[in-house]
């Protein structure tokens, strides 16, 4: 699998129908890039109120129609070729409820998914990526740009708290400043000494471990806790809009961690 950008214009290369998504029975054709794809609208306008706006029907009078043709496409700008024909596999899988793909596959739909609001969608690509084995970094990253609920970075968090090397000036950079500057701190605070003092040594050995690190982390990075510590008493995370959580998609979701999360029997 390939990383391309986006062309800043569209070039004038010939334009073709996709070789599966060119659907004759589909009634409007977008074009991406240099390819058409014919598929069925109503999948667009049942799902996305982006795409309900968009694609108004019947149209209003005297307004030309858009996608209804070859030669008047509704043109998906900003979007790769490659993304979208992930994207629409999700409505055209031929292996009905069984859907097989990797990391960069979901990536792919969860992006376009997040883009034009299609909330179920969305859910689904959160769903199947919390059964795969996401490297901490790229979790992070991915989930912070298309507004995942944070509950379920705690592990990831975690694991780059936890790790002997320091947070590199490229993965910073990834990361965003606000994200690598708690992780900074998170590091800090899990390797300071009984006391207070700062040990001056970032790779020093940890100082917080168990259920006091799980703590650590859900206050410094304000996740929710899906179970009370016993014995454990942890500042209370500041308060957050109830919105209703969905698989791990709403990001002011207060619902516990996801799969995987963290847990520990031992004490405070």
């Amino acid at each position: 699998m390939t990383n391309s950008t986006v062309p800043a214009k569209q070039t004038s290369q010939r334009v073709i129908r996709h070789a599966e998504y060119y659907i004759h029975g589909g009634d409007v054709v977008f074009r991406v890039e240099n390819t058409l794809f014919r598929v069925h609208r109503y999948f667009f306008t049942r799902d996305s109120p982006f795409f309900r706006d968009k694609l108004p029907y019947p149209l209003p009078p005297g307004e030309h129609a858009k996608g209804f043709s070859d030669n008047s496409p509704f043109d998906l700008e900003d979007v790769l070729h490659v993304d979208f024909e992930r994207f629409l596999w999700v409505f055209y899988n031929p292996k009905y409820s069984l859907y097989k793909a990797n990391i960069g596959e979901w990536t792919s739909i969860l992006k376009l998914a997040h883009q034009w609001q299609f909330v179920e969608v969305k859910s689904l690509a959160v769903r199947e990526l919390e059964r795969l084995d996401i490297p901490p970094l790229q979790k992070i990253v991915v989930y912070h740009k298309y507004a995942i609920d944070r509950n379920l970075l705690q592990v990831a968090y975690t694991a780059l708290t936890t790790r002997d090397g320091p947070i590199t000036i490229e993965e910073g950079q990834e990361l965003g400043l606000e994200i690598a500057l708690q992780l900074a701190r998170a590091r800090e605070l899990t390797r300071a000494p009984p006391g207070g003092e700062k040990s001056g040594h970032p790779q020093s050995l940890l100082s917080v471990g168990g259920a006091g690190l799980d703590v650590l982390i859900r206050d410094l990075f304000q996740l929710s806790s899906s179970e009370k510590v016993p014995g454990c008493h942890a500042s209370p995370t500041p308060a957050r809009d109830k919105a209703t959580h969905i698989n791990g998609v709403n990001s002011n979701s207060t619902t516990g961690q996801g799969r995987g999360g963290w847990h520990s029997n031992q004490g405070c």
